[in-house]
């Protein structure tokens, strides 16, 4: 890795910034997003999904042994027989349409549809009353007659306005169904998703017991796992395990003193590291 501040450039594996006026959150920022970050640049690995657990090891830390190692089992080429239904199960939910759905233009359009059909169904109605009052007296119907001809024709298309608008009000109904459908579906995906999360840990977490049990051993601090995903000790002494048990690209900012330099943290925990 490459680091720089305004102190100096350092390169390495192992880099002791203790001293330096730099903030622990700056670092571990600079190392999370590769950029240059307040007072201090950081050209490193790519940090990967273990770098939420064990990026920054500091006195007072909490974690979360379980999915921690399973991180860490992943990062050293582990996998779970759970994988591939998982993976499907992601397909699946990324390809359901769960977008809203709004009935109100349709709706709306419908009923200004009805309104206009039903106002000219009645003038219609009217006026057909008038021609046939008109042809009984042998009265001239001619005007009469032609408005009712054109007002029927106009009368044929709102109808067919109307039955269009009730049509689309349907399909949209129907897609509001369906998407009602979806998000059904997703959520039961999505619970599926997480038992079988669940169950992958857990099948990761005893392929690595011996691993972090080993660690727990090799690294400062005092600490004892009895069964897979438990331990007995200071958070610290477990995050520095998980570190030695994992395959870090990205430095881990160390902020524990465990350590009396920097190049024996990283022969330790076979990592990268910044000291502060």
């Amino acid at each position: 890795m490459n680091v720089e501040t305004e102190n100096g450039t350092f390169r390495g594996r192992a880099v002791d910034l203790s001293g330096k006026s730099v903030a622990t959150e700056e670092i571990v920022a600079a190392v999370r997003s590769g950029t240059e970050t307040g007072e201090i640049s950081i050209v490193c690995g790519d940090p990967g999904p273990i770098h939420r657990y064990i990026g920054c090891i500091e006195s007072g830390m909490s974690i979360r042994p379980r999915p921690a190692l399973a991180a860490a089992a992943r990062s050293i080429g582990m996998n779970a027989p759970q994988d591939e239904e998982i993976a499907h199960i992601e397909a699946r939910m990324c390809s359901l349409d769960i977008g809203d759905v709004s009935l109100r233009a349709e709706r709306r359009r419908v009923a200004d549809a009805s309104g206009s059909e039903t106002r000219l169904r009645e003038q219609v109605a009217a006026l057909r009353g008038r021609v046939q009052a008109l042809r009984e007296v042998e009265g001239d119907s001619n005007d009469a007659e032609s408005d009712l001809q054109r007002m029927t024709r106009e009368l044929a298309e709102l109808e067919t306005k109307r039955i269009a608008a009730e049509q689309t009000l349907e399909a949209a109904r129907k897609r509001q169904q369906a998407a009602r459908n979806a998000r059904e579906q997703r959520l039961r995906l999505h619970d599926r998703k997480e038992n079988l999360e669940r169950s992958a840990r857990r099948h990761l977490v005893r392929r690595t017991h011996e691993r972090f049990d080993s660690a727990i051993k090799a690294v400062p601090g005092r600490g004892r796992t009895t069964d897979p995903g438990t331990f007995e000790g200071d958070p610290v002494t477990a995050a520095l395990a998980i570190a030695r048990v994992a395959r870090v690209r990205a430095p881990i900012v160390l902020a524990c003193n465990r350590f009396d330099t920097s190049k024996r943290a990283a022969e330790c925990l076979d990592a990268p590291v910044l000291q502060v």
